[in-house]
């Protein structure tokens, strides 16, 4: 989805998907985050959110920035947070949170118990980290050099000598969590994006990779919405979007090139009370037509929580 400067018109905040009010993105969850970790005034929340959102709408503006959603914490919403997530970071394994804008999942992390020493945020964009601590105001909490800016998608020389395997070294990252993540990317580079995530991976057994995305009944390469479709020279950008199934045999063929064994898991699910039954994403099953039209997702779009496993 992005390869290139930021495209013609972008950061208007005429398209549909920069919302103007805060709506049901401030959920009790981001509230209490914000105000018992971050010591908000309860007052200024509303200001506070919409200041640094506008802020990160500067440094790219992706739609789910417009969108507000790092206040949505995905990674505690994947079935595997507290069952396996928390007790292994409590009992000190490490945590790369590829794709993490503002590092909102790793500080709802802290929140929830886990020790700061080994968790790790990565994103495209250097800028992200100090507008993570202006958002989180836990500069003298969370540690410097723990936000670690690089591209995933980078040529294999400058993979190898980036900024993610100097920091944190191959095979070495016990839990990478990708959530809302490969869904940005067609699929040669999503397979790409998958063996490099592989290569951080711990060799222990166990080591997991979990996360969310979009996903759909039917398995498809999904044209992108302008101003997002055009990749130069007359050709248009796409987005795959995949079923359990199709996600499946991605991982399991970025496993077969790397040689590594992996258990994969997807599934169509969204937490909460009468979600099930439809796995559509609560955020998309509760809205009028037009409203939906505020989301890059059509109608059939399903929320794809999903684990992969070393074996």
């Amino acid at each position: 989805m992005l390869d290139g400067p930021v495209p013609d018109g972008a950061r208007s905040v005429s398209w549909p998907w920069y919302h103007h009010e805060l709506k049901g993105e401030l959920t009790p969850a981001a509230r209490t985050l914000l105000e018992q970790y971050s010591k908000v005034d309860p007052a200024q929340v509303e200001s506070h959110i919409y200041r640094i959102r506008d802020k990160a709408w500067g440094i790219f503006p992706w739609p789910c920035v417009g969108e507000f959603w790092f206040l949505s914490f995905g990674l505690s919403k994947h079935p595997l947070y507290h069952t396996q997530v928390l007790p292994r970071l409590k009992a000190g394994e490490s945590l790369l949170d590829l794709g993490s804008c503002l590092a909102q999942d790793l500080r709802k992390c802290v929140f929830d118990g886990a020790p700061t020493a080994n968790l790790y945020a990565s994103d495209l964009f250097a800028e992200y980290e100090d507008l993570s601590y202006e958002l989180w105001r836990d500069r003298d909490r969370f540690p410097s050099g723990h936000y670690i800016a690089d591209d995933i998608l980078a040529d294999n020389e400058k993979f190898s000598a980036g900024n993610l395997m100097m920091k944190l070294g191959p095979c070495q990252t016990d839990i990478i969590t990708i959530t809302m993540f490969l869904h940005l990317f067609d699929y040669k580079n999503q397979l790409k994006a998958a063996t490099r995530i592989l290569r951080l991976l711990s060799y222990k057994p166990g080591s997991l990779i979990l996360g969310s995305q979009a996903g759909v009944v039917e398995a498809m390469e999904q044209p992108l919405k302008p101003p997002f479709d055009n990749a130069g020279r007359g050709g248009k950008r796409t987005v795959f979007r995949h079923s359990p199934a199709s996600f499946t045999r991605l991982w399991e063929e970025a496993g077969t090139a790397a040689g590594l064994p992996l258990r994969v898991s997807a599934v169509f699910q969204v937490p909460g009370k009468g979600s099930k039954a439809t796995g559509m994403d609560s955020r998309l099953r509760n809205i009028t037509p037009e409203r939906r039209q505020k989301f890059f997702a059509e109608p059939e779009t399903r929320r794809l929580y999903f684990s992969i496993v070393r074996s």
